[in-house]
Parts: structure tokens; sequence; C-alpha cells
């Protein structure tokens, strides 16, 4: 049966939405951060209304929605024993129901009664399969519009695509799209402000931040409404499970290090392997081998060859197989207060 993964979702029995994050989960439960929550006030949903809990999509946003669930549902808090962290996740005897990006798909090909939203959404699919010849089911729809609780005057089409040759090929259709013109990038007024933004969060100045931009080509404009797509393993690709490598904070470091391999870094968390590694300032460590983020605006960012300068938490990582111990670079980690950063230099 198909596992849970990044950017599915679970509604639990007190009718609160949770985002799934990754695809490693302990046994019981699936690490994922709250999104919605009912609310009188909310701008989303029709029968019952929801408030967007997540007001920014940054690691210190998930750990300021940790008090909130201390407060009131400290069950959705978990002592992950191989992260060593605390984090939210879902017990499996609180899921009330899943929801997968792909099968929204599915169901929304067979309705006849679609809003204008859902109907912009398949659409938008249906262009983007027919550029990259990547079949319509490799695609998902996530976020309010999968949840049933969208409202089509203002929320975003939110997609999926599954597997590393589907979401290349994807990349190749959306970039040629935005060249043709039936897809916008974010310009003018649009961009200044996602710069502006940008700015100061992650140490970001206004001339790293426009290169975020320049090279996020997974955000954009179809027909007036902004879309976003986002890459998922496919089953196959999901190589590591939960406990076969445990992690163990080291403190704090600052380095400067080239990009080997930047295959991962389609999916979130994504990772770069680094060489020619110089430690600026902070804790130094022998055999780093990674830069991981949990931060999804450092996907698809760093290429292969290119120098980085990168601030996170030094982790050393221990695999099942003895003698195998090497360190890694963790940007997003609650504790960083998002004073980590991956920087092209």
């Amino acid at each position: 049966m198909r596992g849970e993964k990044d950017r599915d979702y679970l509604k639990t029995l007190e009718n609160l939405f949770f985002c799934v994050i990754g695809y490693t989960h302990p046994p019981d439960r699936f690490l994922a951060y709250l999104k919605y929550m009912p609310s009188a006030e909310g701008k989303w949903g029709s029968t019952q209304r929801f408030q967007r809990m997540l007001k920014q999509y940054d690691a210190k946003s998930v750990a300021e929605g940790f008090k909130l669930l201390e407060e009131k549902y400290p069950h959705y808090l978990y002592e992950d024993q191989v992260n060593n962290i605390i984090i939210s996740a879902v017990p499996l005897n609180y899921i009330a129901e899943r929801y997968h990006p792909e099968e929204k798909v599915k169901e929304l090909l067979k309705r006849k009664d679609l809003d204008p939203l859902e109907k912009k959404a398949i659409l938008l699919i249906e262009m983007i399969s027919d550029e990259s010849g990547v079949p319509m089911e490799k695609y998902g729809i996530t976020g309010s519009i999968l949840i049933n609780i969208h409202n089509p005057n203002f929320s975003d089409i939110d997609l999926t695509v599954y597997g590393r040759k589907n979401s290349l090929a994807t990349k190749e259709a959306v970039l040629n799209l935005k060249k043709s013109g039936p897809l916008k990038s974010f310009q003018g007024e649009v961009a200044q402000e996602w710069i502006k933004k940008k700015e100061g969060l992650f140490q970001l100045d206004s001339k790293q931040a426009r290169l975020l931009l320049e090279r996020k080509w997974n955000i954009g404009f179809y027909k007036g409404t902004r879309f976003s797509i986002h890459p998922i393993k496919e089953e196959s690709e999901i190589k590591e499970k939960y406990g076969e490598k445990k992690y163990k904070s080291k403190g704090f470091t600052l380095i400067e290090a080239t990009v080997k391999n930047a295959s991962e870094s389609l999916y979130l968390p994504c990772k770069y392997e680094i060489d020619n590694i110089t430690v600026i300032e902070g804790e130094s460590a022998e055999n780093i081998k990674e830069v991981v983020s949990y931060e999804g605006i450092f996907c698809h960012f760093a290429e292969e060859g290119e120098r980085i300068r990168t601030r996170g938490k030094l982790e050393e990582v221990t695999p099942q197989e003895v003698g195998k111990k090497y360190h890694r670079i963790l940007v997003g980690s609650p504790e960083a207060q998002a004073k980590d950063f991956i920087h092209i230099i």
C-alpha cells in the first residue's frame, strides 16, 4: 500500500488538517505540521470554516505552531528519538481521513460539477502534461483544493509531480510554457514584493533573494492564479527507512563548500552532497558529506559545481552499519530560529 509522503494531508478526529513532512516516519505516526484548524473567523471552507495556522512556510513558523499544540493538543507533539528533536506528528489512531494528491486529480477528472478553480487546476495539469509528455496520473493537487476547503476567489493551485524523471521533464515544460506565454513568471511589482518579503529571512539580501526567485521554475501564474509545483518521490525512490540512521546535534556551524551532487535537491527535505569544505565559524567536524534543508525555499536552488555558504545545525549521522558515521549540516531546524541559510557565493 502507498505510504504517506511529503505534501499528503491528514485530517484528525478534531477536524485539524496536518500536512505530511518528508518520507520517513515512525511506525505508529506520521511526521506532519498543523496547517488548518476550525475557526469561525477562517477564510477557508464552506460548511465549516478553517483558518490557516502556518503564516510562512518555514521552520520558525512550524515551531510557533508547536506552542498551540502544546496548549490544546499535546498528543500531536512527539519526542523523536531518531532525529533527537520534539516535532509534531499525527498518531495513527487519531487519523480520521487521509488525502493523496494524485487521487484528487482522478476525482476531479470524473466529476462534472467543478468550480472555476478546480477546472483551472485540471486545465493547468493537462497543459503541462501535453508539453512534458508526463502522464496525467503522475500529477497531483495538494493544498486547500485537496482537502475541499479552497476558495475560488483567492486560493492558489498547488500541484505535485511524482518521480525524478517526471519532475525534470515538468521543469523543462514549465520553463518552455513561461517562454511561450501560457504561464507567467513573477515579474514587476509581484517579483519585487516576493523579493522584499524574503529579504532578511534566512540572512538573504536583495541580490540573493532575486537569485532565488530567478531559479524558482516551479512557481508562477496561470490565467491570473498563482501556482506551485512540488516534486515528490515515487515509492521506488524512497531509500531510507525511519530509524536506519540516527542524528545527534553537535551545535551550529558556518561553512563554505562546493556542491558535488544536487540530484536530491528537487525534493523536500532537499539534499546537496558537498566537498572542498572550509569552516568559517562555529563547530567543526571531519567528514561533512551533505547539506540537508527542510526549508523548501532552498529546494532546486544550488547547482553542481557552485560554491555555497551555509549555516545550520551540525549533526552526527550514525547509520546502522558500524563504522559508517559521518556529519551533515541541517538547514531548517526549529532551534536555528530562521538564522540558518544556503547562499550562492
